[in-house]
């Protein structure tokens, strides 16, 4: 027997989902007009919009790098954050060397072999997307990161001002760390570039909205040590307490997010799904559109209703880490 030998090569973009969806409502091909498949389009992003109220898809968890502002309390999350599932703050051990500055490099010698994990850069200007490399001897150099420079809340390059965090994944320990320009040419306009290694994060506490408000001194300044998540319609934002301090500037805002899963502007596009969910989001589908469609059979609602119901459930029986569940129902002694 001859098996194809690809495995996860077969992709769905959303053209195949939405005539699938419309099949399972008994519809005919010549029966789907282009004003069907709009409504469709519109109903799979309700639907996928509406599975975040669930639970967060295993998918739509990442994690990211923000920056603390001196004196500002408030900081704007990503757009399509739904939920803070952790926030960490990251202290650095700050790298220092002989430091060779220059229009379009910034090339520090550490004297010895040393690991950059972290680098933030402050931008004086509008920022540009860097590259940076690290070599044993000053001349053979090897590429290990890049960063395209952009701040994160606006999703633009960043300007004067912000600070933009990168982090090396499998570093390694080189004597010379460079910082260049990814075409080559254009200036690294900055104020201070922070290199780091052994990062220790201190996960931040949760606080309500009553707990926050009632704090004597929202403005006071120093490290914080928690935040109250607030769900704003545009962006979603943290209040932080205490204020951040100058120093805060050096750590690193770690945001494990749960986002929204990617938009899908047309047909043609694929659906951020894994292959495991292509059933129950067809079925899920089939439901709604079957509901809007005036020729569509009625009777088949229920059926289909039922039928979404079974193969949603089983996804999300299955969307999970596969670590051990524990329990502690903390029974103790009780005493009058």
């Amino acid at each position: 027997m001859a098996y194809s030998g690809n495995i996860a090569v077969k992709t769905f973009n959303a053209l195949k989902v939405v005539d699938h969806a419309f099949r399972r409502c008994r519809m005919p091909a010549q029966a789907i007009t282009s004003e069907m498949q709009e409504y469709a389009l519109d109903s799979l992003s309700f639907f996928l919009d509406e599975l975040a109220n669930i639970k967060a898809p295993s998918w739509c968890i990442e994690k990211q790098l923000l920056p603390f502002y001196e004196n500002n309390p408030i900081s704007t999350l990503p757009k399509g954050t739904i939920d803070v599932l952790n926030l960490n703050l990251m202290t650095l051990q700050e790298l220092s060397g002989t430091v060779t500055s220059l229009n379009t490099s910034y090339t520090v010698n550490f004297t010895s072999p040393t690991i950059v994990n972290f680098i933030g850069v402050k931008w004086s200007a509008t920022a540009t997307s860097l590259t940076f490399q690290t070599s044993p001897d000053n001349v053979t150099w090897t590429t290990v990161g890049t960063s395209d420079s952009k701040n994160l809340t606006t999703a633009a390059l960043a300007t004067a001002g912000e600070i933009v965090w990168s982090e090396i994944e499998g570093a390694l320990s080189k004597q010379y760390f460079r910082i260049i320009p990814t075409d080559g040419a254009t200036t690294i306009a900055y104020t201070t570039i922070t290199l780091g290694n052994m990062p220790s994060s201190i996960p931040m506490g949760v606080l309500s909205r009553d707990n926050y408000v009632n704090q004597s001194n929202l403005t006071f300044s120093g490290r914080p040590t928690s935040f109250y998540y607030q769900r704003n319609i545009a962006q979603p934002v943290v209040n932080l307490w205490p204020a951040p301090d100058s120093a805060s500037e050096k750590y690193i805002m770690t945001l494990w997010r749960h986002r929204q899963i990617m938009d899908t502007d047309n047909l043609q596009q694929e659906i951020e799904i894994p292959d495991r969910w292509l059933e129950a989001i067809v079925n899920g589908l089939a439901a709604r559109v079957c509901m809007e469609t005036p020729a569509a059979t009625a009777d088949l609602i229920p059926i289909l209703e039922a039928r979404a119901e079974r193969s949603i459930q089983r996804a999300w029986d299955g969307d999970n880490d596969g670590s051990p569940i524990q329990i502690n129902p903390g029974i103790g002694v009780y005493t009058a």
